[in-house]
């Protein structure tokens, strides 16, 4: 009997346009209406009960108890919102954020969070408020706390309770997110409730454990490249906006209430003179009767330095290295300044500390030079930070984006101090007192700061026309708005990427040629490209060292023309590079033959032909057998691009691909191992699998092979699942690949080579010493990502192995390659790191041999 005689029931895959009405249930009925509206009850009388004694208390109306150690007013103050503005902001807080955690908690355990924490909360704050009167009244930590907690401290206890009943992913996002709230707020606004948010964190921890939650562990989990640059977006982010906080909502008590001078201009008007608040030189009257600012909306000047800072945390987010460096320089100012200030208002304060005698005097003094002092070590940390974590946004700039933007920044700098030298020195006449020409040098330096940041210590002359002041408000607006321009062309904009142009130059010579099976991977960012002279082929590669690395062979339709690789050659050469080719299949390999180099086996490609593979067979039982399982537990298997997702379905494969890569023991690699970032590529299809509920509890991605400007196949690039999914559902789900490629009429399906994967399981004699070093690296990684494992897994398809080559011109030069290779999949790990690595992972595979012995 032919094998195609043993059946077996066809996987079952749902376009996305059918997929979302039939996943619900297993066995295809629609979806229960009370499942759809599911309405978060607890969460909706919450807001009920904080709307109605909102509204009582804006009528002046008390509705329960006086004193502020009374329980009764401790209640009352976890439905009370003080300002009518932020009433429908917290509203919606409670139904949006509370109904997203009534789902994970239940309702009971909802209420049990919002009022037990929010009651433990507000003791504490209160204990911690008289503690902080008595023992620490110079330090500027927070106004006096004298009521109970507001419904935003309860609202992140019950945040961070939830969080101990989700996922890794969830888990890490719900508590950064709350800690970013509570220290913004309490940093910067301070006022009485900030302390309670910033309890509410260790609280809603303690709680979310009491109550049956995962257990909180001082264990830092390994995050992925992207969610790196959330968490240093975010940071910067904060940075940008807590200054704002400060100066709208601040209380002038807090650690960093400094920056809320950003909206205070020192240039004032008395009597219709103009005179600086706190100058000695040029002291206001204080016997005025008419005051007022000179230029009322001065302080939004200051603002544009932090519009900079919000476009490089998005430039950040989308991993762009330049906009890290803007970043770390716009800190590093902000530092410089902060330390300016410092530097000028500390003697007047130090005297002014010496020569008081009344306690809350001496207090108020010592919170400006410790509120000072710590505003200026925050950014210098932020920047460090950015710096230690750099290598998080990997994607360059190119050289004429950043020539263009160092010239935009430079020359709008240099007009500005001209212009500003030049006229104030034209129209010194205009100011008060008419400055001299040292006077005028001076004060153009500081003409790039926004003006409600100068000390008034530093102003020695004021403007008293129009003409003046346009001289010294104008030059500080006009270069910090080229500033925000120049920053929004540079990092925002796609072509100004470093090899962007050469990246859309190979795409469309590989389309227009194809390829070998990995020929994709050469669009991802991080390669380099070199494009053959007179015919249609090319070349990606990454230099590490003198390592000239290439990913794959030459894509194009001329790609097997031999003077390719010799070109490239000579190429390299010319730049002291030593070319190595690798992962070149057989076909690719043989185009290399006449350069003499020697080759060794780095992988095996595992091949599948759609129009005959049929899961029938013994040693396909496992296909058939998941299959069967997934019939009858109801998960699909869904066709779909990422741009075809909603939004829950990309946050589930972010959850599901993060928690894979917090279980490892190294960075996430990348070159020919792919992940969430490249499934983004409208090229790339994924297969994912849905169970009844709807969850994404599996996801692959293909990407495409091209020949003759048309896609005949996919190739696995990524791989993963939930750890709670199925038995089996990795097999069921490329199972339904081969059907729909099969549907089709594709002729290729490749599992991907598995890298330092050999199919052959012994070492013999004549294998050269590349060949033992890579196989000895094989074994050390394997504990930490299994590629011997997915080897393995892949010969469950009875696939045709096809060997990968790495083919390279001196085997004395081992030890530079081997570093090269690790370094193209792991960007920036140095010799240190390496050796650390190492020792980490023998380590973690003494514990793996000892747990299963």
């Amino acid at each position: 009997m032919p094998p195609t005689a043993v059946a077996s029931p066809p996987p079952v895959i749902a376009t996305p346009s059918t997929s979302r009405a039939s996943a619900s249930s297993p066995a295809g009925a629609p979806p229960s209406p009370r499942r759809i509206i599911r309405m978060p009850r607890a969460s909706a009388a919450l807001a009920a009960v904080i709307l109605l004694v909102s509204l009582v208390q804006f009528r002046g109306s008390v509705l329960l108890g006086d004193g502020p150690f009374d329980v009764r007013e401790l209640v009352r103050s976890l439905f009370t919102v003080d300002q009518p503005v932020l009433l429908p902001i917290v509203l919606v807080a409670v139904l949006v954020g509370g109904g997203l955690a009534e789902r994970v908690l239940g309702a009971r355990r909802l209420l049990v969070a919002f009022m037990g924490g929010g009651l433990a909360t507000s003791v504490a704050g209160l204990l911690i408020g008289a503690v902080e009167s008595a023992v620490l009244p110079g330090l500027p930590l927070n106004s006096e706390v004298f009521t109970g907690a507001p419904p935003i401290a309860a609202l992140l206890v019950v945040a961070m309770t939830a969080s101990g009943f989700v996922g890794a992913l969830w888990r890490r996002r719900v508590r950064w997110a709350s800690a970013v709230i509570a220290l913004t707020l309490f940093l910067y606004s301070a006022s009485a409730s900030d302390l309670y948010t910033l309890l509410a964190l260790p609280v809603g921890l303690a709680l979310g454990l009491l109550l049956g939650g995962r257990p909180v562990t001082l264990r830092v989990h390994r995050s992925s490249h992207h969610e790196t640059r959330v968490l240093l977006a975010a940071l910067t982010a904060v940075t940008a906006v807590g200054p704002v906080v400060a100066t709208l909502w601040g209380s002038g008590a807090g650690l960093l209430s400094v920056y809320g001078w950003l909206s205070y201009d020192p240039l004032t008007v008395v009597d219709g003179q103009v005179c600086v608040v706190g100058s000695e030189l040029l002291a206001c009257s204080p016997a005025g009767w008419s005051t007022g600012p000179l230029q009322a909306n001065a302080g939004w000047i200051a603002a544009l330095p932090l519009a900079v800072l919000l476009v490089a945390s998005w430039g950040i987010l989308r991993g762009r290295r330049g906009a890290l460096g803007i970043a770390i320089a716009v800190n590093l100012l902000v530092f410089a300044g902060m330390m300016y200030v410092f530097a000028v208002t500390e003697p007047d304060t130090l005297a002014a500390l010496a020569v008081t005698r009344d306690a809350d005097a001496a207090s108020a003094v010592w919170q400006i030079l410790v509120g000072v002092a710590v505003g200026a070590l925050v950014p210098l940390a932020v920047a460090v930070t950015l710096f230690v974590f750099r290598r998080a946004a990997r994607i360059g700039s190119a050289p004429g984006a950043r020539s263009l933007f160092l010239g935009t920044v430079g020359l709008a700098g240099v007009g500005t101090f001209v212009t500003s030298l030049v006229g104030t020195m034209a129209f010194s006449h205009h100011f008060s007192p008419e400055p001299g020409a040292g006077a005028v040098l001076r004060a153009t330096v500081l003409r790039l700061v926004p003006p409600s940041l100068l000390p008034s210590e530093s102003i020695a002359f004021v403007p008293v026309t129009g003409w003046a002041q346009a001289l010294w408000y104008l030059p500080s607006a006009v270069f910090w708005a080229v500033c925000v321009v120049a920053s929004v062309r540079f990092v925002l904009s796609p072509g100004s990427a470093a090899h962007a142009g050469d990246r859309a130059r190979a795409r469309a010579v590989l389309e227009r040629g194809g390829g070998g099976a990995l020929s994709f991977m050469t669009t991802w960012t991080g390669n380099a490209y070199w494009f053959a002279p007179g015919v249609d082929a090319a070349i990606a590669y990454r230099v590490r060292g003198r390592i000239a690395v290439t990913l794959g062979g030459a894509f194009g339709r001329d790609r097997t023309d031999p003077g390719v690789a010799r070109a490239f050659v000579d190429f390299c050469g010319e730049r002291g590079w030593t070319p190595v080719f690798y992962s070149v299949d057989d076909a690719e390999s043989a185009t290399l033959d006449e350069l003499g180099w020697r080759r060794t086996q780095v992988a095996e490609e595992a091949r599948l032909d759609p129009a005959t593979w049929t899961p029938a067979g013994k040693k396909r039982q496992d296909v058939r057998t998941a299959t069967h399982r997934a019939a009858r537990e109801g998960v699909r298997a869904e066709w779909t691009r990422w741009s075809e997702l909603s939004f829950r379905d990309r946050a589930q494969i972010r959850e599901i691909s993060e928690a894979w890569v917090a279980d490892k023991t190294i960075p996430e690699m990348e070159f020919t191992l792919g992940g969430v970032e490249q499934m983004t590529d409208p090229a790339v299809r994924l297969m994912i699998a849905r169970d009844a509920q709807h969850r994404v509890v599996a996801v692959t991605s293909w990407i495409p092979v091209y020949a003759a400007s048309l896609v005949q196949g996919y190739a696995l690039d990524v791989m993963r699942r939930r750890h709670d999914a199925m038995n089996g559902v990795m097999e069921f789900v490329i199972g339904a690949v081969v059907e729909r490629l099969r549907g089709e009429g594709c002729a290729v399906l490749s599992l991907s080579g598995s890298p330092l994967a050999f199919h052959r399981d012994e070492v013999d004699a004549e294998s050269d010493a590349v060949e033992r070093f890579l196989r000895q690296l094989s074994v050390l990684l394997e504990p930490a990502y299994g590629f011997r494992s997915l080897a393995n897994f892949k010969k469950k398809f009875q696939p045709e192995f096809a060997p990968m080559w790495m083919v390279y011109p001196d085997p004395a030069q081992l030890p530079a390659v081997g570093l090269a290779l690790m370094r193209c999949y792991a960007p920036g790990l140095t010799v240190a790191r390496a050796a650390r690595l190492a020792a980490g992972l023998r380590a973690s595979a003494r514990e793996k041999a000892a747990a299963a012995g």
